[in-house]
């Protein structure tokens, strides 16, 4: 059976549904769009508000579907909107071979023999849903009372006011508890930070400056994970990071607009993902990608932080060199939601929040990449920490920074620890608990690196060899 548009209102449950389908019906929706090479299946990935896209898979007549999302409607809006978008505009499917995930799919629903989603019979209702009611109900303007608009519009307003006072108050707290602790001395700070910071905390929290409440929960554990003698200089580096923070908030109408993103992204106001999609002025970059690494961590307020790094395979100097997609979920969740894998090759736009720095972004679309080249900048450590440097000073709060590096050499450096060396003499320390994982990579010559560097010690993410490629496991 064909698909229609007829079959498309015939499967929706209700008139609701295909109103919410024809919202999703807008390219930035759906980064994934395919069909099989026979034209039987489809399948698609709409992006919501977290980096795990929702998947869509459908028999290409709408006979069966599947989709992640958590709806109670079936078919939900995200098949509809699947189904609508190839019979209007199919020409935004790419033909390709299903992936993993559509192939299971279709070999249960095989098995099962079941026929889903049996569009309404003839004579059903009046009042069925219609594709044309869902258009014309979106392209009817909504009344709008000029009074009730303005009211809105004040209260917005007046709530951006208030949060904008708290920010500030809160700032004031901070400034006197840096104070504070650097008059009682650092020589035991680290055994003091935990406690000392939670009130401060959760005061920052009330004042809407979350992103420094979240600075100020990991202190305590980066102090701990450093040995003694390197504590007191990394409080003073992440005391003074704050203050300088803290600081530009309160001066960020002399700043350039850019940093200006920064601190408040800092101080803790966030950017909605349609607001950074309908954004001219961010960095957008299509390239070819690899995925270097995923790393997860659990952070203080239960949230599970997901970071997938990625690597721009090319060598265009204007253009940033890695990215890295987040997203934060419960940690009763558990420890997956990765978007991709280690190795995988996307082809795709990544739009990048405004920075000083470019570097956090989103994957605006992308579509199936067979290869694609580890890239090969400039060889040494010399012309990566340079880089390092310009991004440092345009951006003094930094914590890490990927360096991408070529020509280099892992070396053992004595008591169990490593370090990254070039042909030049350089070297810079290897994080000692990286041991085991990188052994199969000392004394290989004229490696590829993905790496984190703090200023003191890399993180290696990933690594492109002779004989292959190394991917980070958390």
């Amino acid at each position: 059976m064909s698909l229609t548009r007829e079959r498309i209102e015939g499967l929706a449950p209700d008139q609701a549904s295909l109103g919410a389908a024809l919202k999703l019906v807008k390219p930035a929706s759906w980064p994934v769009l395919a069909a099989s090479t026979d034209a039987e299946m489809l399948w698609g990935e709409c992006q919501g508000s977290g980096a795990t896209p929702y998947r869509v898979v459908t028999a290409a007549d709408g006979g069966g579907y599947k989709c992640t999302c958590p709806s109670r409607k079936f078919p939900c809006k995200h098949v509809l909107a699947v189904l609508w978008l190839r019979v209007d505009k199919p020409e935004r499917f790419e033909s390709a071979s299903p992936p993993q995930w559509v192939e299971d799919w279709s070999a249960r629903r095989r098995g099962s023999g079941r026929a889903l989603g049996k569009p309404r019979s003839e004579g059903a209702e009046t009042g069925a849903p219609s594709l044309d009611a869902a258009l014309a109900d979106a392209a009817t303007p909504a009344a709008v009372d000029p009074k009730a608009a303005a009211r809105a519009e004040a209260q917005r307003e007046r709530i951006k006011a208030e949060r904008e006072a708290a920010i500030l108050a809160g700032l004031d707290e901070l400034d006197r508890w840096i104070a504070d602790q650097l008059n009682q001395g650092l020589a035991d700070f680290a055994t003091r930070a935990a406690a000392a910071a939670r009130t401060l905390s959760t005061r920052l929290v009330d004042a809407k400056a979350g992103g420094l409440a979240a600075r100020l929960d990991q202190l305590g554990t980066e102090l701990f994970r450093v040995g003694d003698e390197r504590r007191a200089d990394l409080a003073i580096e992440r005391l003074g990071a704050m203050t300088l923070i803290a600081s530009a908030y309160r001066h960020q109408d002399r700043l350039p607009a850019a940093l200006r993103g920064d601190v408040r992204r800092a101080v803790g106001w966030t950017v909605r993902r349609e607001e950074l999609l309908a954004d001219d002025t961010a960095p957008r970059v299509s390239s070819v990608w690899i995925v270097a690494a995923n790393l997860s961590e659990v952070q203080p307020d239960k949230l599970r932080r997901l970071e997938t790094w990625l690597v721009n395979t090319r060598e265009d100097g204007s253009q940033p060199r890695a990215a890295v997609l987040i997203d934060f979920v419960p940690v009763s969740g558990g420890g997956g939601g990765f978007p991709f894998a280690p190795g995988d090759i996307i082809d795709g736009e990544v739009v990048f929040y405004p920075s000083a720095a470019p570097l956090r972004g989103l994957l605006a679309n992308r579509k199936t990449a067979a290869v694609a080249a580890w890239p090969r900048p400039l060889p040494g450590l010399a012309p990566a920490l340079r880089d390092y440097a310009a991004t440092l000073a345009a951006m003094p709060w930094l914590e890490r920074w990927p360096l991408l590096l070529s020509g280099v050499t892992l070396r053992t450096a004595g008591k169990g620890s490593l370090a990254i060396t070039d042909t030049g003499g350089e070297a810079i320390a290897v994080e000692r608990g990286q041991l085991d994982q990188l052994l199969p990579l000392l004394g290989l010559d004229d490696l590829s690196l993905l790496c984190l560097w703090d200023g003191r010690v890399a993180q290696v993410l990933a690594a492109d060899t002779a004989l292959g490629r190394w991917h980070h496991e958390d």
